[in-house]
Formats: C-alpha cells, sequence, structure tokens
C-alpha cells in the first residue's frame, strides 16, 4: 500500500514548484511549465486518488483555460477537466476552500450563469473564511452573483469584501470596477469610515 503512494507523491513533486508561482502569480510562469505540472499531477493521480492532488490539478488546469481563452482558443475542454478534478478532489476532501472557489470558477466559465455559482462560493468561504488570499477572488465572485444571494449569503460575502478592502484597496476597487456596481462594496465597508473614504476616493480617481 504504501508503493503506489510513494510513486504518487514523486510524480507530485515537480508540479510544486508551479504551483508555488501561482501562488505568487508569477508573470514569469510559462505555458510549458502549466502543462509539465499538469501531466506530473495526472500520473500522481493515476498511482492514487489524492484529494489534494486533485484540487491542484484543478488549479493548473484552469489556469491552462484562461491562457487559452486569452489566446483566443477553446478552453471548454480544459474547463471540463478542472470541474472533474474539482470534484474529485472535494469527493475525498470536502473541506478544501480552493477546490470550491475553482469549481466555482469553472462553472461560472462553463455556464456564465452566476447564479449557478452561489453554493459553491458559499462552501469556499465556510471552509476557510479567514483565508486572506482567496478573498479577492470570492470577492469577484461574490459581486458578481450578488443578485442570486441571499441576505445571508450577502453577510458572508461582505466578510470577503473587507477581507480583501483591508489587504488591497485598489484591487478591491478594481474588482467593484469590473462588477459595474460599487454599492455592496461601499454597504460592506459602511461601518469603518476611513476604509469607506478611501475607497470612494480611489473608485473616482480611477474613472
Amino acid at each position: 500500500m504504501a508503493f503506489p503512494r510513494l510513486v504518487s507523491a514523486l510524480y507530485a513533486v515537480p508540479a510544486n514548484t508551479t504551483i508555488a508561482k501561482l501562488d505568487k502569480n508569477d508573470p514569469g510562469l510559462t505555458p510549458g511549465e502549466l502543462l509539465s505540472a499538469r501531466q506530473a499531477l495526472h500520473y500522481s493521480l493515476a498511482w492514487e486518488v489524492d484529494g489534494g492532488t486533485a484540487v491542484k490539478l484543478a488549479r493548473v488546469t484552469l489556469s491552462l483555460a484562461a491562457r487559452q481563452f486569452r489566446a483566443g482558443g477553446n478552453p471548454a475542454p480544459l474547463i471540463e477537466e478542472t470541474i472533474e478534478a474539482a470534484r474529485t478532489g472535494l469527493k475525498l476532501a470536502p473541506a478544501q476552500a480552493r477546490g470550491w472557489l475553482l469549481l466555482a470558477e469553472a462553472t461560472l466559465a462553463k455556464t456564465s450563469d452566476p447564479g449557478s455559482i452561489t453554493s459553491f462560493l458559499i462552501e469556499s468561504v465556510r471552509a476557510s473564511p479567514h483565508d486572506i488570499w482567496l478573498a479577492p477572488n470570492r470577492t469577484e465572485l461574490g459581486l458578481r452573483s450578488w443578485a442570486w444571494l441571499e441576505p445571508q449569503a450577502r453577510d458572508v460575502i461582505s466578510d470577503q469584501i473587507r477581507l480583501t478592502a483591508w489587504r488591497w484597496p485598489d484591487r478591491t476597487v478594481a474588482i467593484a470596477r469590473r462588477a459595474g456596481d460599487p454599492g455592496p462594496v461601499r454597504e460592506a465597508l459602511a461601518a469603518d469610515v476611513e476604509k469607506l473614504r478611501r475607497f470612494d476616493a480611489l473608485y473616482l480617481q480611477s474613472r
């Protein structure tokens, strides 16, 4: 039983450098590195199906899909692979906040329906509500699906907005601009006069 696990771990090792670059949003990350990481993770999963490894595969594959889309290609097969990998990972380890977030992102890319991702998004927050590094993406998805969120879910996303605004004020403004409505952000920051003032000032400057 230990041998397949060992081989699986060895295959996954080369992908860790690529994952670290994704963590840092490294602009030097190449498509070749992503493809190599994807292959390594597929080999790893062939030896042992592990929830964490499957979510790593979903992450790498979604990044490849995004690049394919920006290049004018067809990202649909990679998006489907992302969804399958994320579901596999979450079935084995359902408390993976990033897995739920990836599932939400890939599902939105597939369906273009913000209402289809609300349950995945809320599960991501519940799994790790104070993860500062996931907060911006959760804020972005939350604002895009705001009209479909129940009041309690809006409160959950408002917490993510505040986390994002605390660490990345400029990024919060950019997210609000893409959403086309600063209202939910202003409402989330209303209790903190200084943060709201700063957001409003940056929002006006970005016009």
